[in-house]
């Protein structure tokens, strides 16, 4: 199978911007048989010659199976909820949510490279990098200094699975806010921060108010069934 030419926007990227995304790796089972997906939401920026930056954090699954197989698909996904499931599991973790559920997973055969990568089904396009290169760098901000790998990325396959763009709505953003919230909450009350979690708490509840202000949303209900579920097992 030839690569596909990555064309930037015909997923809507533009250079030097930040687009969120879910990232999904992978790692081979102890016994050799089996692939084992994970999926996390991932920050990515365009940069020169279309090639593609990601800075995961040190202690995550994402950051460790990249390490070791240097394969990431990035899904362009227009479900928020789906965005919930993948940045709020944890395991044995008390909500439920241990792992991101395989039944939304599906997978691509690259022959050339003798590889099945997983990617979401529901996406409505993907892209299949190898990291090219990695350099470090510190990053700071309220929750303190860490120093993080950057991943720069060449797009080995590239796929539109279906028509989309859609931007979301202000209930799906405020969503997606909740939720980068909480997975903040947690650091903030195992770093024993009490200012910064009591500022952090006041602006989850704000958003929740929101949310219901600006409409219906299935998505954006069912997303936050799953942050006010995970907020509460860390402040009950």
């Amino acid at each position: 199978m030839q690569e596909t030419k990555f064309l930037p926007h015909r997923f809507g990227l533009k250079k030097g911007y930040l687009y969120e995304v879910l990232a999904s790796t992978y790692y081979i089972t102890e016994d050799g048989k089996a692939i084992k997906p994970n999926t996390a939401c991932m920050g990515i920026r365009l940069v020169e010659n279309n090639k593609i930056k990601i800075n995961p954090y040190p202690t995550t699954v994402t950051f460790k199976n990249i390490k070791e197989h240097s394969v990431i698909a990035l899904n362009f996904v227009d479900n928020v909820y789906l965005y919930a499931l993948a940045a709020l599991k944890e395991k044995d973790f008390q909500i439920g949510l241990t792992e991101f559920p395989t039944e939304y997973y599906d997978f691509k055969h690259l022959p050339e490279r003798a590889m099945d990568v997983p990617f979401i089904k529901e996406a409505w396009g993907i892209l299949i990098c190898e990291v090219e290169s990695k350099d470090q760098r510190m990053k700071e901000d309220s929750l303190g200094v860490v120093m993080l790998t950057e991943f720069l990325l060449k797009v080995i396959y590239s796929e539109n699975l279906r028509e989309s763009f859609k931007i979301f709505n202000r209930s799906e953003n405020l969503a997606l806010e909740a939720i980068i919230l909480a997975t903040r909450i947690k650091v903030a009350k195992y770093s024993r921060n009490q200012e910064l979690l009591d500022g952090l708490l006041k602006k989850f509840r704000d958003i929740s108010i929101n949310i219901e202000r600006f409409g219906k949303n299935k998505d954006a209900i069912k997303a936050m069934g799953i942050v006010n579920k995970y907020v509460s097992s860390l402040i009950d």
